[in-house]
């Protein structure tokens, strides 16, 4: 069954600036719905609010990679979003294992204001934590999260007027 392309690819005519400028994050288990318009996410059903994350500038980035296969006669997309927290505490540290325990859905805040939702159809499907104490006085010392997971369709945009509401 042929699949028909909609659209060109033009050149974009401005810059813009990258990276994440904060996270939103919930386990998967609290979205009850979520409902695209026009390829959208313009709303979000949950039973307990969204937690953030701040992200120092230039640290935190996401990806994610769509694969097709012929011989498999399928395709996915996989997402990885890479969480950098620096310094060390208990309270961080203690959050960390609950987010380990977790299928997690992100909303990646980007410097320019985006905001994208990665792991809306499954949640995530892997959870990695590393502490870095630093060796010299100067090293960072800090955690690396990186929550990984698998979708049927590329990162959705978020409508930005409605990330506040996930906060409540």
């Amino acid at each position: 069954m042929p699949c028909p392309l909609t659209q060109n690819y033009a050149l974009k005519d401005c810059l813009d600036v990258a990276g994440v400028a904060s996270w939103y994050i919930t386990p998967f288990s609290n979205i009850t719905a979520s409902a695209l318009t026009a390829n959208v996410v313009t709303s979000i059903t949950k039973t307990v609010a969204f937690k953030t994350i701040a992200q120092e500038i230039e640290k935190g980035s996401w990806t994610y990679t769509g694969s097709g296969s012929s011989g498999n006669g399928s395709y996915a997309y996989d997402f990885q979003a890479t969480i950098k927290m620096t310094g060390l505490n208990t309270l961080d540290q203690e959050e960390l294992t609950l987010i380990l325990k977790n299928k997690c859905v992100l909303i990646a805040v980007m410097q320019n204001g985006d905001a994208w939702m990665l792991g809306r159809e499954f949640g995530s499907s892997g959870i990695d934590t590393s502490f870095n104490s630093g060796t010299a006085l100067g090293d960072v010392i800090g955690t690396d999260l990186v929550i990984k997971g698998r979708a049927k369709s590329a990162a959705k945009k978020v409508d930005p007027s409605i990330l506040a509401g996930l906060l409540t």
